[in-house]
């Protein structure tokens, strides 16, 4: 099959990571996989081992199926020469609706909470798209940690509101009398134009240490060192650094957002319903109190995850993609 994405750029976002490790996976099975952006440029953090192209070359060149998520792009992927055009949904966003009222486009969902709300919503019949996660990249790894301090990692894109990160921030300031040994670890890698360093934008009572743009080869040495992994998402479809820190053995305290797939409240992470600081706070100090609970659910966990590597995903979609064509 000769398969294709439409995206907007490149940079470091869990989109395009998507797309990279599903067209990599597509490729070891004899496929061939085009992205279609912005320049045409290849991308510099993570390997692709299949094409990129500009953009407007999608209309000209022919493929068997084109996918997009990006809303600005959808006349490119109506015109795409293609026999089957997707729009993959990442997340809940209010151009779901303009993409699904085209009966000319398929849907996909990247989480089961996605496929439903597709279906339940704008009575889409909805591709599972679900997962995954790169256990090559994401494993535990065996580090040096202080017994004296405790490392809460949250991603760190503070200014994406959406991410809940202040939220994180808050309800570990919370804990800082009581756990005075509280240290906040965060990451990311500045993107767009202008490229915003989050660095700036964040206050804390809490001391912090935040890493910028980690080479991918660093990723798991950095959640390894973690004593736990926070997430306070809202309208996610699949929370990529939840499943990142899940691979690597790191318990998770979340959202349900993105993460209803694998995450199950006392089982394999602690979840809490309301994005409220001391509501975050209260699983916190669970793990941080209870031993044998945080030892649990982290095994649970990295099992749990296990079950959603690109490699089992595209599996599936390979089978859909035949039964369309």
């Amino acid at each position: 099959m000769k398969i294709a994405a439409i995206l907007p750029h490149l940079e470091v976002f869990g989109g395009v990571r998507r797309y990279i490790e599903i067209g990599n996976n597509f490729i070891k099975r004899g496929h061939s996989f085009r992205i279609y952006h912005s320049d045409g440029s290849r991308p510099t953090w993570l390997e692709f081992s299949g094409e990129t192209r500009p953009v407007e070359q999608v209309t000209l060149e022919e493929n068997d199926i084109v996918i997009s998520s990006d809303y600005s792009a959808v006349h490119y992927l109506e015109r795409a020469k293609a026999k089957k055009k997707i729009f993959y949904c990442l997340l809940e966003h209010k151009n779901n609706q303009k993409v699904c009222v085209n009966r000319k486009l398929l849907v996909m969902g990247n989480s089961t909470g996605i496929c439903d709300m597709l279906r339940r919503k704008y009575r889409r019949e909805c591709i599972e798209g679900i997962g995954g996660i790169n256990s090559e990249i994401f494993h535990p790894v065996e580090t040096k940690k202080d017994n004296h301090q405790i490392k809460i990692l949250c991603y760190g894109r503070i200014y994406k509101k959406r991410k809940g990160i202040q939220k994180v921030v808050k309800a570990v300031e919370l804990l800082n009398k009581r756990y005075p040994s509280l240290r906040l670890l965060l990451f990311d890698t500045p993107v767009g134009n202008p490229r915003l360093d989050a660095r700036q934008m964040l206050q804390s009572r809490v001391p912090v240490t935040f890493y910028t743009a980690l080479p991918q080869e660093r990723m798991a040495e950095l959640y390894s060192q973690a004593d736990i992994f926070v997430s306070a998402e809202k309208r996610a479809g699949w929370s990529n650094p939840c499943a990142e820190a899940m691979a690597c053995k790191v318990p998770v305290v979340c959202s349900p957002s993105g993460t209803r797939d694998f995450a199950a409240d006392g089982e394999t992470a602690l979840v809490f319903r309301f994005r409220y600081p001391f509501l975050i706070a209260k699983k916190i100090r669970r793990l941080i109190e209870d031993k044998n609970l945080k030892e649990r659910i982290t095994e649970q966990g990295y099992r749990k995850i296990q079950q959603y590597t690109w490699s089992n995903l595209v599996d599936k979609l390979e089978k859909e993609f035949k039964q369309l064509l």
